[in-house]
């Protein structure tokens, strides 16, 4: 590897150690902005003295850079250009190449594909000139101490004075010169593609500035990253509202490490694309090598006497150590207490003998004195549980201190570090976002009532005016146990959310719903075309039943009717979109209901006397503003109806009586058909015979009312027609 790096530096065209090795002087890069579109902002600055500045970027970035890319010179400056080597296909390269350096590897690779060309060759003898004649593999017998041994070893063949041949063997060869430029350039771009070859090879844009002294540098530019992504934890504590935080997953993948950068996430996608300005872009040209000629014309034959010739062929442990300690201290105060009250007990019966307490007496002693000693550890546990709840609510909200600062930026809100931050290349890193207090509580919901399923068990979540919460998973902690893990939507300022982390039971639900047409009054009469107006009402029940112990605060989604508004909602009421939230308060074991009543405004045209214009015409009557000239004949219209009504009961019982008449009928014909002929039944047949007449008479006046109704219902109809004709309401 020595010598071939050392024959490397030997082509002819290839640059000096010293400036392989150095490297233009590349600026930091101190601001990141990471947005939701899978793009990042970066800015590098510093100050240099010099004309170049190098930009080192993955094959996979450069579009994008060169999409974005800005130069700032803050110093009064300008950049005069920026220059990258040319994308080019690997692929295509290599056919481009000669075919003697597309595959070489190693000085003995390169040996075996360089046969016929000229080199210079700097050995342990000495140096020698010549053409490769090729490498071939030679047996050589040395002797050494454990006796004479044999080896293998490549031999390169050189030609030298097109008429000498000699050997060196290849690891004698300390320097290589290869005299063929063209073989020397096909070589090193060879190696350029093997450079070139994975994403993580970075290509050099190079800035070039106008003048040689200092330079005050903001570089910019854009390209793409993964999305950062927010997750969520809630504490809630009945009555104390939620301690919301969130954190931001940031990943670094860029290339290089963030150090110390001024950090901003932005919640919000600004439109962005990708675009190819690497990769050379070639028209394709029509080809019209079909029009060159096929074949030349051949020159005359000789004209000389000859034929011509013929062609040629083809931690659990501490709190229970600090309750032991807790309880040891404070009991050892109170038992100091209970020890000075026996010493006087027994100082009292030192001075005056008293008889020795019965058995019985003795006993129940010993248990009262049991049952203050658990009341007094039961005294100190709760203490103890009390301390470290408070501890436990302050050390979150110690923990949940935000590190960044959060601000609108045009349609954008953007989180602000307040403190330089450091992602390591390659590593993730977790950023707290967000820390505060918010309104919520914990509830029950049904997110389906007419399904029969069980409502889930949620946290609603009411947003102030800080700023919005972004998207992402939850974890809920409530009275500091874990109770589940949901999903947050996007919550805007003063909206608020329903996140569901578990399933509840307990709970039966009937919803009844139920419409009518309601508040009709009269708008015009034009050629007996009543118009009316009113509202449509729709009113929906929600009839809830709890079977648990505690009182419950319950919301039930249900979908917004189309072209409807919500008539005195509850005070409590969410709406999202097109659905809305309904509370209902319901105590243990009880029932409870709420209503959600929605109207519309409607107009009818009738051409009759209907039940919606009746209503119209009553509810005209009972106003202040009347005209006699619409009032007088609505008043004959509505006498009108009333007598109509009345008839038309009148015929409905006239109907009946003639049906049961025609059953009598049909009845006593029956019977006549039935009876036998002779002397025997001849008074039977009489008096049926005298049913039948009658019913039959009776039939008949039944009939004439019926007609005589008809025609006076007729000329009621056509009396309100006439009226309706006469009457003019604009």
């Amino acid at each position: 590897m020595r010598r071939y790096f050392l024959a490397l530096l030997a082509l002819p065209g290839c640059l000096p150690m010293q400036q392989m090795m150095e490297t233009k002087r590349e600026l930091p890069v101190t601001k990141v902005v990471l947005y939701q579109n899978g793009v990042g902002y970066f800015e590098r600055r510093g100050k240099l003295h010099g004309k170049e500045v190098e930009l080192r970027v993955r094959p996979d970035q450069v579009n994008d850079v060169l999409k974005s890319l800005s130069v700032l010179d803050l110093s009064g400056g300008t950049p005069s250009s920026a220059s990258l080597p040319v994308e080019r296909s690997g692929d295509r390269l290599a056919q481009e190449l000669p075919p003697q350096v597309r595959n070489a590897t190693g000085m003995l690779g390169l040996l075996q594909v360089l046969r016929g060309a000229e080199v210079e060759i700097d050995g342990d003898d000495g140096t020698m000139h010549g053409r490769v004649v090729g490498v071939e593999k030679t047996q050589r017998r040395y002797v050494n101490a454990n006796g004479e041994q044999i080896s293998t070893e490549p031999m390169l063949t050189l030609m030298e004075n097109d008429d000498q041949l000699q050997t060196i063997a290849v690891s004698q060869i300390r320097r290589l010169t290869i005299g063929d430029r063209t073989l020397s350039v096909g070589l090193q771009q060879s190696l350029d593609i093997s450079k070139s070859d994975g994403a993580w090879k970075p290509i050099s844009v190079t800035v070039r500035l106008a003048g040689d002294e200092s330079h005050d540098l903001i570089i910019s530019y854009i390209h793409e990253v993964p999305v950062w992504r927010p997750a969520y934890r809630a504490w809630i504590e009945s009555g104390k509202g939620i301690q919301l935080q969130g954190w931001a997953v940031v990943d670094n993948v860029s290339g290089e490490p963030w150090n110390d950068v001024n950090l901003t996430l932005v919640v919000g996608s600004p439109l962005s694309f990708r675009y190819n300005l690497h990769t050379p872009h070639n028209v394709e040209r029509p080809d019209l090598s079909s029009r060159l000629p096929d074949v030349a014309e051949a020159p005359p034959p000789p004209d000389v006497g000859y034929a011509p010739p013929p062609p040629a062929p083809a931690r659990a442990e501490e709190f229970d150590g600090m309750s032991a300690r807790g309880a040891s201290e404070d009991a050892g105060g109170i038992n100091g207490g209970i020890g000075n009250a026996r010493g006087r007990t027994k100082s009292a019966k030192m001075a005056a003998p008293a008889a020795a307490p019965s058995p019985m007496m003795a006993r129940d002693e010993a248990m009262a004195s049991d049952a203050r000693r658990q009341a007094q550890r039961a005294q100190v546990q709760d203490q103890i549980r009390r301390q470290e709840e408070e501890a436990r609510r302050d050390a979150v909200q110690r923990s949940a201190q935000a590190l960044v600062q959060g601000r609108e930026v045009g349609a954008l809100y953007a989180y602000e570090a307040t403190t330089p931050i450091t992602v390591p290349d390659r590593s993730a890193a977790l950023i707290n976002i967000v820390s505060r207090k918010i309104d919520g509580k914990d509830i029950f919901l049904f997110r389906d009532p007419q399904s029969g399923e069980s409502p889930f068990r949620a946290v609603m979540l009411k947003n102030g005016q800080e700023s919005t919460i972004e998207g992402g998973p939850i974890t809920l902690y409530i009275d500091n146990t874990f109770a589940g893990e949901g999903f947050i939507g996007r919550v805007a300022k003063d909206e608020t959310a329903f996140v569901p982390y578990a399933k509840e039971g307990g709970f039966a639900l009937n919803l009844q719903q139920d419409g009518r047409i309601d508040e009709l009054h009269l708008a015009k009469i034009i050629d007996g075309r009543i118009t009316i107006q009113g509202k449509r009402v729709a009113t929906r029940t929600v009839k809830l039943e709890s079977n648990r112990d505690k009182p419950s605060l319950a919301y039930v989604k249900l979908p917004l009717t189309g072209g409807m508004e919500m008539v005195n909602p509850p005070k409590d009421l969410v709406r999202a979109g097109t659905d809305i939230y309904l509370p209902v308060e319901i105590g243990a074991k009880a029932k409870a209901e709420a209503k959600l009543v929605e109207s519309t405004p409607i107009e009818l045209v009738e051409m009759g006397l209907t039940p919606q214009v009746l209503d119209a015409f009553r509810y005209y009557l009972q106003g202040t503003n009347l005209v006699d000239a619409v009032a007088g004949p609505i008043r004959e219209l509505l006498a009108a109806q009333e007598q109509r009504a009345t008839l038309e009961r009148e015929q409905e019982n006239l109907a009946r009586q003639q049906q049961i008449l025609e059953a009598d009928g049909q009845r006593i014909q029956g019977n006549l058909d039935s009876l036998p002929l002779g002397a025997v039944a001849a008074d039977l047949r009489k008096k049926l015979v005298a049913q039948l007449a009658t019913t039959t008479t009776k039939q008949a006046e039944v009939a004439k009312k019926l007609v005589e109704g008809q025609v006076k219902l007729a000329a009621i109809d056509e009396r309100v027609r006439t009226l309706l004709r006469q009457i003019e309401l604009k």
